[in-house]
């Protein structure tokens, strides 16, 4: 079930998301001149439109840029699945600088899961690995956007971190905009700047659990459960060995929920967490999520999971975005005695009481005897 590739030798990947006029070109320039960044490839849609400041090119040609800081930055050449394996093959070949890292940054309107998917499809996911999503919105017209443009809640709805900015000018709504982006995503980390206190590159570092260095804890950082509790901690209920548990005094079937619907109403948006104490059966999980993506792929926004399968000792990673599920991979060790699997789920007007209702067919459905042959 895990896969095989080698992920020491995967480069990791940092997308920088968000709407137009957020700040991503000044955020990104100021992150352009950070000596962290000098064995990195930036990818950008054009270099007219992301405004690299002139003062940083050391040379440049039809469509990559050397930077005085010694990083490379390249134009989308067709498709970005296309731009990266170039970018690998000239790297192999000697024909650029090595690099350890890309930062790909993507247009103000554009749609982020599509550019998540390339990340998860071979033959790119064989050389690059998903790191963290970054997504910026402005404190000014951050409410606004999101109200209006369903592409802007979507990179909001996968981010792994969100990036405030413009907190200092007028008319700027940052407490507003808070409590609206925790709504979307509980669970994303956030990062409030203004002019003078810009975030530094190491915002681009985060728990990164495709890394063959992963640790436990850093795995559990990653999937970052507990904000998805209802202001309390998580409970741990007792396993009747019929893959039932006894929460607050009542029997939930399968499992039980820590859930939080955050769903404002231009968005339909709800993100709960699953809790499944007793070991799960891979046949299962994958039937339960080969349903859900073959009725709603577009509801799923994305689902992330750390889950104790049966037979297996180790931890399973679980990530997918719409459609596409990564290709599960296993962590080195639990952390901790707690083999609780968890599941966070984040859609788009795809409520829990449905998630877990397909969840229960599909156990019935496994449960039952097959039936003779004639």
């Amino acid at each position: 079930m895990a896969n095989d590739e080698t992920p020491e030798t995967r480069i990791p990947v940092t997308l920088l998301t968000g709407f137009l006029g957020s700040g991503k070109t000044t955020l990104l320039n100021h992150w352009l001149r950070d000596p962290a960044l000098a064995d990195a490839a930036v990818i950008v849609n054009e270099f007219g439109e992301i405004g690299i400041d002139h003062a940083l090119i050391a040379s440049s040609n039809d469509n990559t840029i050397e930077l005085t800081t010694g990083c490379l930055c390249c134009t989308v050449q067709g498709d970005l699945v296309e731009t990266l394996r170039d970018l690998r093959a000239k790297r192999s070949a000697g024909h650029i600088a090595a690099f350890d890292r890309v930062l790909i940054e993507t247009t103000g309107m554009a749609d982020v899961i599509p550019v998540i998917q390339a990340l998860m499809t071979f033959p790119v996911a064989r050389s690059f690995r998903l790191n963290r999503v970054l997504t910026v919105v402005d404190a000014i017209n951050g409410p606004s956007t999101l109200a209006a443009h369903p592409e802007a809640v979507k990179q909001v709805a996968v981010a792994d971190a969100v990036i405030v900015t413009k907190i200092d000018l007028p008319g700027a709504r940052v407490t507003a905009l808070e409590e609206e982006l925790a709504q979307i995503n509980p669970g994303a980390a956030r990062v409030v700047c203004d002019l003078t206190t810009r975030p530094s590159a190491l915002v681009l570092d985060g728990p990164d659990v495709y890394a063959a260095s992963v640790g436990p804890e850093q795995a559990r950082q990653w999937l970052n459960a507990s904000p998805y509790a209802r202001g309390h901690e998580h409970e741990h209920g007792q396993d009747h060995g019929d893959g039932s548990v006894h929460v607050h005094g009542h029997v939930h079937e399968h499992a039980h929920e820590h859930v939080q619907k955050h769903a404002p109403r231009h968005t339909q948006i709800e993100s709960f967490c699953l809790n499944f104490d007793a070991p799960l059966q891979w046949p299962q999980v994958s039937a339960w999520l080969d349903a859900l993506v073959m009725a709603h792929p577009d509801e799923l926004l994305r689902v992330k999971g750390i889950l104790h399968i049966a037979g297996h000792d180790r931890p399973i990673v679980l990530q997918a975005v719409q459609r596409l599920f990564h290709p599960p991979a296993e962590l080195p060790g639990w952390p901790g005695t707690d083999k609780t699997s968890r599941m966070v789920f984040i859609t788009k007007g795809l409520s829990k009481d449905y998630v877990m209702q397909v969840w229960d067919t599909v156990r019935q459905r496994a449960s039952q005897p097959a039936a003779c042959a004639a």
